[in-house]
């Protein structure tokens, strides 16, 4: 049984834009192929006869290298798998090498794992893994924060940069020493909005959230193949998070919002009318109401639709001030399968897919596109949210998001019960919220702190009682008097 082995170039894309080079491995005329760690921009650059990288790639010779190290590898566990005598064909070789990279090689595995929840059209989640692993690999790769500062700041080319650093972290590498170097290195990182600045701690610890759950994962799937790491190392690792203040609109400043002067059918009218509606509606998330359509809207004006990050269903009334709004968008009385809000393009490839569930069978690349003009409508509008606050004086940084605080906030102050704000963010546990509005009560620990060191109130409660023993007649002082005495 004959067994050859050659280099194949992908003639299609990946979802990095790039053409990965595979070893074909053949058996009876029958292919299996296993992914090398190199990609190439262009099919130009891939010589097909000497099954070379071509010099038009400035790292043409150590990428070569790297191809004949890894056939030589593929080889090399074809013979070892004879001379175990163990079945040596196309399958086995390729499950050996996998296995041995998932054993070996974190990053490797890290980037696959990240393509994987890519392909399944999780962008989001996909895009924050790629995020932790391009950290990793400038550690892994030993670039300093001050080349750091010299990266690409075009994606494309950022993301060409990236492939380039290649890499190799052992899973038995990552010791609680490795984590807590890792750690001193990205809070050494200049922040990519301000320079002069360092990552903020609570994106330190995300970005080791994001860690922990590929090592999780990776960690699984070598004990599914009978291969143990020993020790957790994220255990005794401590990353944690800080309170920051979740800034939030009072009902004063929401109506100083509401009564602003603005030209109808303006960007900006149109942007203040987003932020008011996602208000109306419990502190809808924007990119909820970006994709909200017409068929959202029932006959009994409720809103129903579908939260984009936890899948929750909301089932939301409708009142007044929502309403006129819907009003300038669509007949409620007659809706459609249009977007509600002009921000996204209703003839677009992603806009076929109108119902929750359509969407989550989309292409990766769709459903990348999609929420890459749900951001970017997000960013529009906040833009402008920022004219908004400035117009209304107020001192605040207005986003979206904010209309989110607002809710919460507002709705807590009126003695709202908990369980009730629960259900109308969409939170899936109670602690949650709890924990959400925490972050806002200001007003009970103010009144208690009042009681000890605010002579004013006790003055004022003096004054008042004055007033209305004065009012009195002498019979009621009378028996007030001997109710106090018993």
């Amino acid at each position: 049984m004959a067994i050859t082995f050659n280099f194949e170039i992908d003639k299609k894309k990946n979802s990095k834009g790039h053409y990965a080079i595979f070893i074909r491995i053949t058996e009876n005329r029958k292919h299996k192929k296993i992914k090398t760690t190199i990609e190439l921009e262009s099919l130009s650059h891939w010589q097909k006869k000497g099954q070379r990288i071509s010099k038009k790639e400035p790292n043409y010779i150590s990428w070569n290298n790297t191809l004949d190290k890894e056939m030589e590898k593929v080889k090399q566990t074809y013979r070892e798998l004879k001379d175990e005598g163990k079945a040596s064909t196309a399958s086995t070789i390729i499950n050996a090498i996998k296995k041995e990279d998932k054993t070996f090689n974190f990053i490797s595995y890290a980037e696959e794992y990240a393509e994987r929840t890519f392909a399944a059209g999780n962008y989001r989640t996909a895009t924050k893994y790629v995020t932790f692993i391009n950290k990793l690999k400038l550690y892994v790769n030993r670039v300093s924060p001050n080349d750091v500062l010299k990266l690409p700041k075009k994606k494309d080319e950022l993301k060409t940069y990236m492939s380039k650093l290649k890499g190799q972290l052992l899973f038995t590498d990552i010791t609680l020493s490795f984590l807590n170097k890792f750690k001193t290195y990205l809070q050494s990182l200049p922040n990519s909005k301000d320079a002069e600045l360092t990552l903020q701690q609570n994106t330190i610890s995300k970005i080791f959230d994001n860690f922990a759950s590929i090592y999780k994962k990776g960690v699984w799937e070598l004990e599914a193949e009978g291969l143990n790491i020993k020790s957790n190392p994220f255990e005794n690792f401590k990353c944690e998070t800080i309170d920051t203040n979740k800034e939030k609109l009072t009902e004063n400043e929401i109506k100083l919002i509401e009564r602003l002067p603005l030209e109808k059918d303006s960007l900006i009218w149109h942007c203040r009318n987003y932020f008011l509606f996602a208000y109306y509606c419990a502190g809808m998330r924007a990119g909820d109401l970006i994709q909200l359509r017409g068929i959202n809207i029932t006959s009994d004006k409720r809103l129903i639709y579908r939260m984009d990050k936890t899948s929750t269903q909301k089932n939301i009334k409708l009142f007044e001030p929502a309403l006129n709004i819907l009003s300038h968008y669509m007949d409620i009385e007659q809706p459609t399968t249009n977007y509600i809000f002009p921000l996204l393009d209703n003839n677009a490839i992603y806009a076929k897919a109108i119902s929750w569930e359509d969407k989550e069978k989309l292409p990766a690349d769709i459903k990348k596109n999609l929420m890459q003009q749900v951001n970017s409508k997000n960013s529009l509008i906040n833009k402008y949210l920022k004219q908004i606050a400035d117009l209304a004086g107020i001192n605040k940084k207005l986003s979206m998001h904010i209309a989110r605080h607002s809710f919460a906030n507002i709705a807590r102050q009126k003695n709202a019960n908990v369980y009730d704000i629960c259900n109308a963010l969409g939170h899936s546990d109670i602690k949650t919220t709890e924990s959400y509005l925490s972050k806002f009560d200001y007003q009970s620990q103010d009144q208690t702190m009042a009681m000890v060191f605010d002579s004013s109130k006790e003055d004022s409660s003096k004054e008042e009682l004055i007033r209305l023993i004065q009012n009195m007649k002498a019979d009621e002082i009378e028996s007030l008097i001997k109710q106090a005495k018993r």
